[in-house]
């Protein structure tokens, strides 16, 4: 991905911000037509093969996204040095519903809270590649958002996630999972489904029970409670968890590390719909 020059010293000024939505009634569905920066008559006329082609496609929880310029900035570097399409972003602690037009060409959605409170908050970026295949978003919660993208041939929806910590309590998961489901179930049926975030979720390497949901290759021999929650739903949803399928280093598999440094967990996760998950490769 080709990626222009930036001003390091002054990123926000090369920065564009779309539209911002801080009353406390979400929007059901906001349309492509409405999203700055976003040319949908391009993706009908020259439509991306998102299937044929390859696309890179991560999670990041970046703990903050408050600042409109080195923040973002970083962003921004970061994605266009991995060359990353699709990203779930979590954390981004920005309020209310906003997108924004970032210095490489890309696009970043957020949806976060609607009482000013700098928490949460869950954002998805396309790059300059592929923003104009977006049909539409769902800001649902500061908790998840809900995207879906025109490909050539069949489309994709995308969902980013963040749920409770292992320590919240269960009135606070099974909250956070019901209205996920709700999601779901309102999606095209005839669509890819992918589903990226952290999910404060370590998943079992013992698959024997879960044909179809996970590999063999967690970074963890043993669940924690938030493990089981997103097996059990991404089997009943018919995902299978991405990260599980490929041997790795352990060193390259955890995707969290204790401030200390002596803990290293993999709870970020990238899911895709069980039917396409040979579609999948490494990175690494």
């Amino acid at each position: 991905m080709k990626v222009r020059r930036q001003n390091r010293k002054e990123p926000s000024r090369r920065m564009g911000v779309g539209r911002a939505f801080n009353n406390s009634n979400r929007p059901s569905v906001i349309r492509s037509t409405l999203v700055t920066g976003v040319n949908p008559a391009k993706s009908k006329s020259q439509p991306c093969n998102l299937i044929k082609n390859s696309l890179s496609i991560g999670t990041w929880n970046v703990r903050s996204l408050e600042s409109t310029s080195s923040k973002l900035y970083e962003l921004s570097t970061t994605a266009s040095k991995y060359g990353i399409d699709i990203l779930g972003v979590t954390e981004t602690h920005r309020p209310g519903i906003d997108e924004i037009l970032l210095d490489n060409g890309g696009l970043l959605i957020n949806s976060g809270r609607t009482d000013g409170i700098r928490r949460q908050g869950v954002g998805l970026f396309l790059s300059k590649k592929i923003k104009n295949s977006l049909i539409s978003y769902i800001p649902v919660s500061e908790r998840i958002l809900s995207v879906r993208l025109h490909s050539k041939h069949i489309n994709i929806s995308v969902i980013v996630a963040y749920a409770p910590t292992e320590d919240a309590n269960d009135d606070a998961k099974t909250d956070f999972y019901q209205q996920l489901s709700d999601v779901f179930r309102d999606l095209a049926k005839q669509d890819i489904k992918l589903m990226c975030g952290d999910f404060n979720a370590r998943v079992t390497s013992d698959n024997q029970l879960w044909s179809g949901v996970i590999g063999s290759h967690s970074l963890h021999s043993s669940a924690n409670e938030n493990g089981k929650k997103l097996m059990d739903f991404c089997a009943l949803h018919r995902l299978t968890i991405g990260g599980t399928l490929f041997q790795h280093r352990d060193v390259h598999k955890g995707t969290w590390k204790s401030p200390d440094g002596k803990t290293v967990t993999q709870i970020d996760h990238v899911c895709i719909s069980t039917d396409c998950d040979s579609a999948l490769i490494p990175l690494l």
